[in-house]
Formats: structure tokens, sequence, C-alpha cells
């Protein structure tokens, strides 16, 4: 047996078993290149972005007073992306952290959103937590070693690169559309999978961690990063200091036009009780977070941390690279389609797998169909759910981000329940691709007759790309989902003697 035959089952089971959940993997992340954006999108009350008017001091005030036991505060500042507030709580009982959105104009609470971290979160946890991770990084693993097989098996894959035959054998015109769109995107998608892998590879190897540091991963972090951290007391604190002035000081360390990123306040309750303001993240490819540590109580500076080691260094490049943090929208655009170009590559290998045992009826078939109707169509019909709900809930209702949710999930469970009832069949996508047509079309109309903010000819009339590009985003994505439906409405032409030898030649390419 031949290496390029023992790598094409290789090929085929190790990205068979994880391309469901690599679809949703690598779609999620796609969305969050434009987590912010997104995240705005789905707050009519923020489409206008005026110049921020409140400061730190009144987050924390209003911090202090929804959560005055809190074991730690976090504030993010405005950006250009995202021009509002982010603030957070630690419980006391060190339970899952609570977080909530301020107007960076007025100072008032809105409403509550999953925004655009709900596709991050999904992205690299599945919202499954640390368990979600794991299974990530599994899937991970598999898509090194499909992609690596898979440049093996297809052995002509870049001259096959130039060929796209659309009129082909439906096996045929699939597999030219794998190959297309996975030579596109291989070093895109050999770097993001290892990068992603790489971020995450102090829990996913920790052997040497336990062995050289007798387990204390904290010491471990510490003096990778030289980070700082004081010990709760066990006595009352005392008032702190504004927190404006820290910040102040802060970028004065730092010598350079950077924009704060974080302000967190530690153990506020304790007389150990400390101010830690970070650095955010530039426009180079490193990941270039370094913090200040203030005293709360007196204002005193008590650490500046210093520039990252080599090791540190290149594990901040790394995780830049990954988190497209350079480059500016471009960049992020650009990783947006290469994204969506794999996901399209993963949907082509499954049906070349379809395809190429349909005439043998091959058990299992049904249900390869209906996972693939179900992820590749579902995914994005929820996602637009998601996107729907976030427009039409009230903005007062309660638990208007669990909402949200519940609509995400519903659509998804719809779609699942449609694709098992036409049992994968070519009706499934069509109608699939309708429903998603019909939504992203109306989202940006639906718009119109919101709020004068949200509407997309306000934000072209304010020149506000990034917030109307969603909007035309999502035109784009409806009319190519109408187009769709439309060519797969369409009566299939009869097979022909030569169209039948290509699928003949294609179950044994």
């Amino acid at each position: 047996m031949s290496l390029r035959q023992s790598m094409s089952g290789l090929h085929t089971w190790s990205g068979l078993l994880v391309s469901w959940l690599l679809f949703v993997v690598i779609f999620s992340g796609s969305l969050s290149c434009f987590e912010p954006e997104l995240t705005r999108w789905m707050l009519p009350q923020l489409h206008q972005a005026p110049q921020p008017a409140v400061g730190v001091d009144q987050v924390h005030a209003a911090l202090v007073e929804r959560a005055p036991k809190a074991h730690a505060y976090w504030m993010l500042p405005p950006t250009e992306r995202g021009p509002y507030w982010t603030a957070g709580w630690v419980p006391s009982d060190l339970s899952a952290f609570r977080s909530f959105l301020i107007d960076a104009q007025t100072g008032e609470e809105l409403p509550k959103t999953v925004g655009g971290g709900f596709f991050f979160e999904l992205h690299y946890g599945l919202h499954a937590g640390t368990p979600g991770i794991y299974i990530v990084g599994i899937a991970g693993m598999f898509m090194l070693v499909a992609m690596v097989s898979g440049v093996i098996v297809h052995r002509r894959i870049f001259k096959d690169f130039f060929t796209l035959r659309p009129k082909a054998a439906r096996q045929r015109s699939w597999l030219d559309a794998h190959n297309v769109l996975g030579v596109v995107g291989l070093p895109f998608h050999v770097l993001l999978a290892y990068t992603g892998l790489v971020i995450f590879i102090t829990l996913y190897m920790q052997a040497g961690i336990k062995v050289a540091y007798k387990g204390d991963f904290e010491r471990f972090e510490h003096e990778v990063q030289h980070a700082f951290e004081r010990e709760e007391l066990g006595r009352p604190a005392k008032p702190p200091k504004p927190l404006s002035r820290m910040v102040e000081r802060a970028r004065e360390q730092w010598g350079d036009d950077s924009r704060v990123g974080w302000i967190n306040l530690e153990h506020p309750n304790d007389a150990s009780s400390m101010v830690q303001v970070r650095k955010a993240i530039g426009w180079g490819m490193i990941n270039d977070q370094r913090t200040v540590s203030f005293d709360a109580g007196s204002g005193a500076l008590l650490h500046v941390q210093p520039p990252y080691g080599g090791g540190y260094k290149t594990y901040a490049w790394l995780t830049g690279l990954h988190m497209a943090q350079f480059g500016g929208t471009l960049v992020r655009v650009l990783y947006l389609l290469l994204g969506l170009a794999g996901c399209g590559m993963i949907f082509g290998g499954l049906q070349v797998w379809v395809a190429k045992r349909e005439a043998r009826g091959s058990a299992g078939l049904g249900l390869v169909r209906t996972l693939n109707a179900a992820v590749c169509g579902g995914l994005p019909l929820a996602s637009l759910g998601l996107l729907a709900a976030s427009r039409l809930l009230p903005a007062e209702l309660a638990q208007r981000d669990r909402w949200e949710i519940t609509s995400f999930v519903v659509v998804w469970l719809l779609a699942l329940l449609h694709a098992a009832w036409r049992q994968g069949s070519g009706r499934t996508a069509r109608e699939q691709a309708l429903v998603a047509a019909v939504l992203a079309l109306g989202l940006p109309l639906l718009g119109l007759f919101g709020p004068e903010p949200g509407r997309l000819t306000s934000s072209l009339a304010r020149g506000d790309w990034l917030l109307a590009g969603v909007d035309l985003a999502l035109l784009l994505s409806g009319a190519l989902c109408a187009a769709l439906a439309w060519r797969l409405g369409r009566p299939r032409a009869p097979e022909t003697r030569a169209r039948r030898r290509e699928r003949v030649e294609g179950e044994y390419a």
C-alpha cells in the first residue's frame, strides 16, 4: 500500500469525525473577528457612537453600588470599535463573574445582550467551560492531521486549484470545490489551527509545569509574565483614591500613546486592595498588555510589569496572529473571508463523502446528510435568529440576554428537526437557504422601521462604515442565499454519458 493510499482513510475519517464541530468552531471564529461591531449592531442605542463622557470613577461607583461585597471589579474602557464601557465583578464566593455594559455618554446601563462575545465563547469553548476548551483542542489536532493527510492524498491539489467544474458530475464538482477552497486558505488554516492550540498550551500540556513548579500554576504565570499579586491581609480596606489619577500615572509609565485596555480592582474590601491598569492591545502583532499596579488606598505605585521575555513574547506574537490584532479592518475582513472559505471546504468534503457513498447505500448515509444540513445550514440560521432576537426583544425585558440565547437554540433545534424530517435531501438545502435569505435581507430592512440611529441609511450618512458594514454584509449574504435557493430549485438535467463516466471515475479518485 502506497503512502497516498494509507493516508486516504486517515484523511477521510479524521476529517469526518470532527467536521461538524470544526464547522461550528470556524464559523463562530470568523464572526468573532467583528465581535465589538456585532455587539454595537445589536444595541441601536450605541449606533451614534458619541464621544465618551463617563470616566472610570463613575463606572467604579456603579460597580460598588451593584456589588459592594465583590471579590474584584474590572472595567474595560470604550474603543472606536466598541464605544461603551464593559464593567464586571467577581462575587465574594468566587463564582462565575457577572458583567454589564454602560453607555459611555450617559452612564446608564445598556440593555442586556450576549453581543458578539457569544460567538467568541462558542469559538474557543463551545460555552462549556474548561471541558469545551479541551474538546475544541482535540478538534484542532484532528484538523491539522486532516490538512496534512489531505495534501498527500490530493497529489495534484495545486494543479487542481485551477480546475473548478461546477457543471460536472455532482461528486466531481464538490471535490473541485473542496480542493480549491482548501488550497486558497491552506496556510491560513494551518496557522490558525496551530496558534489556537498554542493559546491554551498550559491547559493542554501541564506535565512540565506540574514537575518544575510542583503544580503551582500561579507561580509559573508570575515568573513567565513578571506579574504582581498581593496576599489578602484580612483587615478592612481604606477608601480608594480616584482611579482616574492612577490611570494617568500608568500611561506615564508606559511612555507612549498606548490606550488603557483594562482596569482591575483586586479584593476591594481588604487592606491589600490593589488597582491594576493594563495596556490596551495595539496595532502590532505582539499582544502587549503590560500592567501597572497601585495600592488602592494610598495610590502608591507598587509594580511596573517589565517588557516580555523572549519566550512569552513569542507566545504573545502567536496570540496576536490568531486574534488578528494587526492590520486593522482589512486584515479582519480577510480573516472573515478565509474562515468562511474554510467552512466551505468542510462542507464540500462532507458532500464528497455523501456523493461517493450514495450509489452504494452505505450505512450512516442518512445520519451524515441530516447532520450536514443541521450544522452547516442550521448554525447560520441560528446566528441570524440571534441577531433578529436582539433587535425584536424589548430593551426593558428581564433577562433579555437569556432570551437571545434561547432564540439561538430554538432556531437551531428547528433546523435540526427540519433536516431530520427531510432526511437531508436536496429540498432541505433549498428551504434553509430561502429562510436564511429572508432573515438576512429582512434584518437591515427591519432596522429602517426601528429607532433612527439603528438604520443603515443613518450609518451611511454618518460615514460609520464599521456599523454599516454589518448591514451590508447581511444584505450580501441574503442575496447569495437567495441565488443559491434559486439554483437549487432548478430542475436537474438528466445524467449524460460523460457525467456518468465522471461520477464513476470520481468514486475511485
